[in-house]
C-alpha cells in the first residue's frame, strides 16, 4: 500500500486549524501517479495508461467522471483532471503527493535540463571567436560534443572550451612530440596522454579528416601524427638500408652504414636539415625484406624504406625529404596494408604502387582469412575484387624473389649508367 498524508480543517477546544490525517493509496494508485509524474516532467497536458485493470479503471472513471468500458486498452485523462481530483479528495498539491509518495521531485530534473543549457550555451558563446568558427568540421565537433555529453560534462566541471580550441587553432604541428604540445597549449605534459582532452581532441581530428573515430592506439596514433603530433620522437623510427643522405650527421651516418640496416628516430631527424639524394626509393611493410635484400644484395641493394605496419612519423618526414625522387610503395596484400599504400600514395604525389597490382596478388601464395573492411584500390580496381572475392591475404614475404628480382635488375641498371 502506498501511503500519502490528508490533511482536515479542526475546531474546538484545542483552537481552530488543521490536523494531519494518515491515508493509504491503493496499488491502483502506482501506475497513474508515475505517469502523471512523466507527463508533467514533460511539460505534456495529459497521459494514458494501457492495459488497466479494474481498480485502476474505476479510479480513472472517478477522477475524469466519465464512463470507460472495461474492453478499452488505453485510458487518457489530463493533468488538470488530476490534480483537480487530488486537491479536492486530500487537500494537496498534485506535485506534492507524487514527492511524498516516490520521493521525485516533479520539475527538478527540467530545471536542472535548464541550468545545464544554459551553462553550455555560455560555454559555446567563446567558440564564435575562433578562427576556425567558420569551418565546417568545427561546428561538427562541437556537435558531436554535444550528443556525447562532453559540453555538459565540461559546463558541470565548470570547465572552458578555450585551451582545447586555441590547441586545434594551432594545429597541424610540425612533429612536435605530445607532451611538449600539451605543456606549450595545455599547461600540462599529461593533459593529452589519456582522460577528456585527449577524447576531443582525437575527435576533432577525425571529423577535420573525414573519418571515424579511432578504435585502436595504432589507429589514434596514425590520426595524431596527421596533424603532426607525435607520442614520442624517439620512439617514432623508421628502418632504411642504403639511402643515401645529404646533410647532417644522419647523412654522414647512412654513407658509413652502406649494406647494413639502420634505424633513424624522428628525434633524428628533426635536429638538422637533410635530403635523400637517391631518384628512386622502394617502401616495404615487413622488416624481413630488408633483411633478405641485405643479405641478397648488401652494399648494392637500392635505397629501402620499411614502414613496420603503419608508417610512423619519422617515415614520413625521412620521404618529404625525397624531393622529387620516385616512391615505389608497397605492403601485404590485405586490407590494412591496401590502407598504407593508398595513404602513402595519397600524401605524396611522386609514390606510385610497387608490386600491387591484380597479377601479382594472383602470383603470391594466398594465406590467411582477410579481415576488416574492404578497401578501394584505384591504380588497380580488378585487385580490390579479387581480394574480395577471394577472401584471402596475400603476404609479402611470399613475393620475395619477385622482389628481389626487381631489386637486382635496379641494381645492375645503376652499375650501368655509373660506367
Amino acid at each position: 500500500m502506498i501511503t500519502t498524508v490528508r490533511w482536515r480543517r479542526r475546531s474546538g477546544r484545542r483552537g481552530h486549524g488543521w490536523c494531519r490525517l494518515r491515508t493509504e493509496l491503493g496499488p491502483e494508485w502506482r501506475r497513474l501517479l508515475k505517469a502523471a509524474a512523466a507527463a508533467m516532467e514533460r511539460e505534456a497536458g495529459s497521459f494514458s495508461i494501457s492495459d488497466a485493470d479494474t481498480a485502476e479503471r474505476h479510479l480513472i472513471i472517478g477522477i475524469t467522471g466519465r464512463h470507460r468500458r472495461a474492453a478499452q486498452r488505453t485510458l487518457r485523462l489530463t493533468v488538470a483532471e488530476l490534480e483537480a481530483y487530488v486537491a479536492a479528495e486530500f487537500s494537496v498539491d498534485l506535485k506534492a503527493l507524487i514527492l511524498s509518495e516516490f520521493d521525485v521531485e516533479v520539475g527538478a530534473a527540467r530545471q536542472r535540463r535548464l541550468e545545464r543549457d544554459a551553462s553550455v550555451r555560455l560555454l559555446l558563446a567563446d567558440t564564435d571567436a575562433s578562427s576556425l568558427s567558420k569551418l565546417e568540421w568545427f561546428g561538427s565537433w562541437l556537435d558531436s560534443l554535444r550528443a556525447n555529453g562532453t559540453l555538459a560534462e565540461l559546463a558541470r566541471d565548470g570547465a572552458s572550451l578555450g585551451p582545447i580550441i586555441r590547441l586545434l587553432e594551432s594545429l597541424p604541428v610540425d612533429d612536435e612530440p605530445m607532451p611538449v604540445l600539451a605543456e606549450r597549449m595545455l599547461g600540462d605534459t599529461k593533459a593529452l596522454a589519456s582522460g577528456r582532452s585527449r577524447g576531443m581532441l582525437l575527435r576533432a581530428l577525425a571529423v577535420w579528416r573525414g573519418i571515424e573515430y579511432p578504435e585502436d592506439n595504432e589507429s589514434e596514433r596514425e590520426l595524431l601524427e596527421w596533424a603532426g603530433i607525435v607520442s614520442d620522437d624517439i620512439a617514432s623510427q623508421v628502418l632504411v638500408l642504403n639511402v643515401p643522405i645529404a646533410g647532417g650527421t644522419v647523412g654522414e651516418w647512412m654513407s658509413s652504414a652502406r649494406g647494413i640496416p639502420f634505424r633513424l628516430t624522428l628525434q633524428q631527424l628533426r635536429r638538422e636539415p637533410f635530403s635523400i639524394t637517391a631518384s628512386t626509393v622502394r617502401v616495404v611493410e615487413n622488416p624481413s625484406i630488408i633483411r633478405a635484400a641485405a643479405d641478397a644484395l648488401g652494399s648494392d641493394c637500392p635505397p629501402l624504406v620499411c614502414t613496420e605496419g603503419v608508417p610512423s612519423a619519422a617515415l614520413y618526414r625521412l620521404l618529404a625529404s625525397a624531393g622529387e625522387a620516385r616512391i615505389l610503395w608497397r605492403a601485404d596484400f590485405d586490407w590494412a596494408g591496401i590502407r598504407i599504400v593508398k595513404r602513402g600514395l595519397d600524401r605524396f604525389s611522386n609514390a606510385e604502387p610497387w608490386r600491387m597490382s591484380a597479377a601479382d596478388y594472383q602470383s603470391g601464395a594466398k594465406g590467411i582469412n582477410l579481415r576488416g573492411k574492404r578497401i578501394e584500390t584505384p591504380w588497380d580496381q580488378r585487385l580490390e575484387e579479387l581480394m574480395d572475392a577471394s577472401g584471402r591475404a596475400v603476404m609479402e614475404e611470399s613475393l620475395l624473389n619477385q622482389l628481389l628480382q626487381d631489386l637486382r635488375y635496379n641494381a645492375a641498371q645503376t652499375d650501368l649508367n655509373e660506367h
